[in-house]
């Protein structure tokens, strides 16, 4: 599951994806991107 938030209040995108690993946890990573100037 990956999923991307851009809303004009945020100061940059965000991305977030979930991972199910092999042992049946999940693993969540963001990341955001860096403000356009």
């Amino acid at each position: 599951l990956s999923v991307t938030l851009d809303d004009p209040s945020f100061p940059a995108t965000l991305y977030a994806r979930l991972i199910e690993e092999e042992n049946g946890k999940h693993q969540l990573i963001w990341s955001r991107s860096k403000p356009s100037a």
